[in-house]
């Protein structure tokens, strides 16, 4: 059964799900935010799997016509994967990180997820506040991820962590 797209917008920002021309924007924005770093940047067929596939799971932040984010999740069943938290670097420390968030949120809430999971370097400062915000827990250190010495942390949020924010937003009037 169809749901309702969610869209957020803010006096500047819209966050909408994906659609199949946001594939340009996000190669190009790969190339802003990541530049040359070969494990942070994906590759096109990744990207495509997003905005043919899955586009209802991810969003893109616009200001105005310019794409400036972006946040791509995958279901398996009732538990999300929330790969990439992406936001070009003169949007970053601002609103556009936590309208990706809220939206992201909104979904999982909208089909009643049970966990969400996160894939993160040890120190991604900035992504683990963010899960930890949410109520993550770490629940596995993987080595040797993406590529030798490559060595990550699996986050959890569980469905208690996920009716708290739930509770947190509805009360702030944030999702409904």
């Amino acid at each position: 059964m169809p749901t309702e797209a969610l869209e957020i917008q803010s006096p500047r920002y819209i966050v909408r799900p994906l659609e199949s021309d946001d594939f340009w924007h996000l190669r190009r924005m790969e190339d802003e935010i990541w530049g040359g770093d070969a494990t942070g940047q994906l590759c096109p067929y990744y990207l495509r799997l997003c905005t043919e596939l899955y586009p209802e799971w991810c969003f893109i932040a616009l200001d105005g016509e310019r794409p400036v984010g972006y946040v791509l999740n995958f279901p398996n069943g009732k538990v999300a994967y929330c790969a990439t938290l992406a936001v070009h670097p003169d949007y970053q420390k601002g609103k556009v990180n936590y309208l990706l968030i809220r939206a992201m949120l909104g979904k999982l809430f909208q089909e009643d997820m049970v966990e969400c999971r996160f894939l993160v370097a040890p120190d991604n400062r900035d992504a683990r506040s963010v899960h930890n915000a949410l109520g993550a827990r770490v629940v596995r250190e993987v080595e040797d991820y993406y590529h030798q010495g490559d060595h990550r942390l699996w986050s959890a949020i569980t469905k208690e962590d996920l009716d708290r924010v739930r509770t947190r937003y509805t009360r702030l009037r944030l999702v409904s």
